[in-house]
C-alpha cells in the first residue's frame, strides 16, 4: 500500500516507564508503522515519572526518517503524575496546522485532554481517527468523579468520533460494544510484543546479584502499585501458602498503597522475606522476569496484560486472574495457570504447584513463547493495523470524492 502520514496522540510515550503500559504500546505501533514505510508524527506530553519530564520539542525523525516526537510541556507534572492531568501547551495550536496534511490518526487511552485537543482538530479538519482504550474506556478504580466530569464538559464527542476504536482483547471488545460503541466501529487488535528488546535474552540471575536474594525461589509482581493490581491479595496468598524457602519481589512505582502493602506484609507474617524494588525501566525489568519461579499478575479488570506475556518470552511461567482480557490472553498461549480475582486460596494453591515442580512449568512457558511470537510480534500486528488504517482511508477518500 502506498505510505500514509499518520499522527498518534498519547498523554505518554516510550520512556515514560512509570505510566505503565500504554507508552510503550504506541511508542511499537509508531516504530512497527515507520518500518513498513509510514510517515508517523507521534504528539505526547514531557510526562515521564513522579519526579522528572521528558525533554520538550521535537526528537527523533526530524531528518524525515523514523517516527517524528513531539514533546508538549506539561503546566504541572505533579498533576499529570498524581491526577492523570495533562495540560500540554501548544498542542492545539500544532496540530491545528498539521492535521489537514495527515491521512489517519490514532489516539490511545480515555479520559485525557491531549485525546479531546485532538478528537476535535482531526474532526475539524476531516482525519479519521482511531481510538483504542487499553482498557480505560470505563470508569475504574480511582477518580471516578473527575472522570464522569472530564467526559462530561470535554469528552464526550471522543468515542463516537472515531472511525474505528480498537479493543485489545475479546473481553474489551464486549465491554466497549456494552458501553455503546457501535459494532460497525470495533475491530479487534491486540498490543504488541517488541521481541528485538529481548535480544539477546535477558540473563538469569542479576535482580538475585543485585536484590542480594541467593539461590530462594523468587515469586515476582512487576506494575504499578495501585489497588486495582491485587498486590494485597498476592501478599495474602503468598503467607497463606506457606512458603519458607521463597522470597516475594514487588517491583513497580508506587501510586499511593505501598505504606498499605508493608503493613499488610508485616500483619501477614512475611515482611522479612518481602522486597521492594521500586519503579523497573528497559533491561532491569526483563531481568527481574527471568529471574522468577512465577510471575503473578492478580490484577482484575485487566484488557490485555503485557507483563504476563513478557514474563512467558523471558521463560517465567505466570498466575494471572481470569476475569478480563488478560486471562483470556493466557488461555489462548498457555504457559500459566488462571485463578479467580480476589481469590487467595486459589492463588496460594496455584503458587504451591508451581514452587514444588519448576522444571515442567518452565518448559510450559518455552512453549507458550513461541505462541506469543506467532501472535503479537510488532510486526505482525503493525501489518494488521496497516490493513485497518488503509479501510478506512480508502472510505474517507471514496466519501470525499
Amino acid at each position: 500500500m502506498p505510505p500514509l502520514r499518520v499522527l498518534h496522540v498519547t498523554p505518554y510515550y516510550e520512556d515514560a516507564w512509570a505510566y505503565g503500559g500504554i507508552p510503550r504500546v504506541a511508542s511499537r505501533l509508531a516504530d512497527g508503522l515507520a518500518r513498513r514505510g509510514h510517515r508517523v508524527t507521534v504528539c505526547t506530553t514531557d510526562a515521564c515519572d513522579a519526579l522528572s519530564r521528558l525533554p520538550a520539542g521535537a526528537t527523533r525523525g526530524d531528518d524525515g526518517g523514523g517516527v517524528e516526537v513531539r514533546v508538549f510541556p506539561n503546566l504541572s507534572n505533579h498533576l499529570a503524575y498524581r491526577l492523570q492531568l495533562f495540560t500540554p501547551r501548544g498542542l492545539a495550536d500544532y496540530l491545528g496546522r498539521v492535521c489537514p496534511q495527515l491521512d489517519v490518526a490514532h489516539i490511545h487511552g480515555c479520559h485525557h485532554l491531549p485525546g479531546v485537543i485532538a478528537a476535535r482538530a482531526l474532526s475539524r479538519a476531516g482525519v479519521p481517527y482511531f481510538l483504542t482504550p487499553n482498557g480505560t474506556a470505563p470508569r475504574l478504580e480511582r477518580r471516578l468523579a473527575a472522570k464522569w466530569l472530564f467526559d462530561h464538559l470535554l469528552g464526550r464527542a471522543v468515542v463516537p468520533g472515531a472511525a474505528r476504536v480498537l479493543a485489545v482483547s475479546e473481553a474489551e471488545r464486549r465491554e466497549l460494544a456494552s458501553l455503546g460503541v457501535a459494532a460497525a466501529a470495533l475491530r479487534l487488535l491486540p498490543n504488541p510484543v517488541d521481541l528485538a528488546e529481548l535480544e539477546p535474552p535477558p540473563e538469569r540471575g542479576r535482580l538475585r546479584a543485585r536484590l542480594g536474594l541467593g539461590d530462594a525461589p523468587l515469586v515476582l509482581f512487576l506494575g504499578m502499585l495501585t489497588p486495582r493490581k491485587g498486590v494485597d491479595v498476592l501478599i495474602d496468598a503468598f503467607a497463606a501458602a506457606h512458603l519458607p524457602a521463597a522470597r516475594l519481589v514487588l517491583a513497580g512505582n508506587d501510586r499511593g498503597i505501598e505504606s498499605g502493602l508493608r503493613r499488610r506484609l508485616r500483619r501477614a507474617g512475611v515482611a522479612e522475606v518481602a522486597t521492594f524494588t521500586g519503579l523497573l525501566r528497559g533491561r532491569e525489568r526483563l531481568e527481574a522476569l527471568a529471574d522468577a519461579e512465577v510471575v503473578v499478575y492478580p490484577s482484575h479488570h485487566e484488557a490485555f496484560g503485557l507483563v504476563p506475556l513478557e514474563a512467558i518470552l523471558c521463560g517465567s511461567p505466570v498466575i494471572v486472574a481470569d476475569d478480563h482480557g488478560c486471562g483470556e490472553l493466557i488461555a489462548a498461549v498457555g504457559g500459566g495457570e488462571r485463578v479467580p480475582p480476589g481469590d487467595v486460596d486459589s492463588l496460594a494453591a496455584a503458587l504451591r504447584r508451581m514452587l514444588a515442580d519448576p522444571g515442567p512449568w518452565r518448559q510450559r512457558a518455552a512453549e507458550a513463547a513461541a505462541r506469543v511470537r506467532e501472535r503479537f510480534a510488532t510486526d505482525v500486528v503493525c501489518s494488521r493495523l496497516e490493513g485497518l488504517y488503509a479501510e478506512v482511508v480508502e472510505d474517507a477518500g471514496s466519501r470525499a470524492a
